[in-house]
């Protein structure tokens, strides 16, 4: 490309802020051949103008004040990315606009030309830096979340039923035995589902899966937040609750009642029912394999009663 020689001096303020302004328009040509598209003209011209012009005012040798004026070009003009191809175009300007005067001037003006393209490139270098860092950040944060939400995946799969998503044998064992005041006595009760079988005969297994998802759903109703639902095997669920014997009949009774409606499934209306077992930890004597032992054996109880009824241990 061949470049026009200014031929104005310093003597000549007029022809001077022509030229200067001729090499602001340059620069903003330069910039749109390599990719920069100007939203304000106006603006970005005087911009472009006030930075040539404050680089014209430098007497002698002064880095850090054409240090600053480059920086402060590459920053006002809005929308300028962080490649370096824009920093061609400024080298080119302020060559244009290079004052015709004596020997020492002009060596001045190189030197601070040199000094503002480079404060100006370090700035595209410094927000490049700064969008890559930016990036960076956001790739190692999302990496840390899909960690963080496998690691929660993977501990739910190791504390919970997969088909009903209540919390496992593991869970409600820890529960039992956590520590509690004397008044606060734990109680399980062992729900076994009446006629399950014959749904699943019936049924097929799938059914079978879809009472289980809908029975689990109905014993988290009747819960209290303070309670722990277990799916503990097959069509087994055990509850675990505070409050002693007495408010653990009561929880049996609501579950009595909340499992013989009806459930509608797949194949339509399926009527189960429910024998439970109760058993209750004395307060110095928290094993959870013996209290849920106990209100196993209260459950076959109940069941060879004839079902649909709850006993205690005895």
């Amino acid at each position: 490309m061949n470049l026009p020689t200014a031929h104005t001096t310093r003597s000549g303020p007029r022809d001077r802020d022509c030229a200067l302004r001729r090499a602001a328009q340059e620069y903003l040509q330069l910039l749109a051949a390599a990719g920069y598209t100007v939203t304000d003209d106006s603006a970005a011209t005087a911009s472009a103008l006030e930075f040539l012009r404050g680089l014209d005012r430098l007497t002698g040798d002064d880095a850090a004040a054409a240090r600053i004026l480059g920086a402060g070009l590459a920053t006002s003009l809005p929308g300028l990315d962080t490649s370096p191809r824009f920093v061609g175009p400024l080298a080119t300007a302020v060559l244009l606009a290079a004052p015709a005067s004596s020997a020492e001037t002009a060596a001045a003006w190189a030197r601070n030309a040199g000094h503002a393209v480079t404060g100006y490139a370090e700035v595209l270098s410094e927000r490049a830096l700064g969008q890559h860092e930016a990036i960076l950040r956001a790739a190692v944060a999302a990496r840390e979340h899909r960690i963080t939400e496998l690691q929660d995946r993977l501990h739910h799969a190791a504390t919970h039923d997969r088909l009903t998503g209540l919390v496992n044998r593991a869970v409600l064992e820890e529960w039992i035995a956590e520590p509690r005041p004397a008044e606060e006595p734990v109680s399980v009760l062992l729900v076994d589902l009446d006629g399950f079988k014959q749904i699943n005969d019936t049924h097929g297994h799938r059914v079978g899966d879809e009472l289980l998802v809908a029975v689990a759903e109905r014993l988290r109703s009747v819960a209290r937040p303070e309670d722990c639902v277990c799916r503990y095997g097959g069509d087994e669920f055990v509850i675990g609750t505070l409050g002693g014997e007495n408010a653990a009949r009561e929880n049996a009774d609501r579950i009595l009642t909340d499992l013989a409606r009806p459930f509608t499934l797949s194949p339509g209306r399926v009527h189960i029912q429910a024998s439970i077992g109760i058993a209750t930890a004395a307060h110095d004597n928290r094993d959870a394999a013996a209290l849920i032992h106990a209100a196993d054996r209260a459950m076959y109880a109940a069941k060879s009663l004839g079902g649909h009824r709850y006993r205690t241990q005895s």
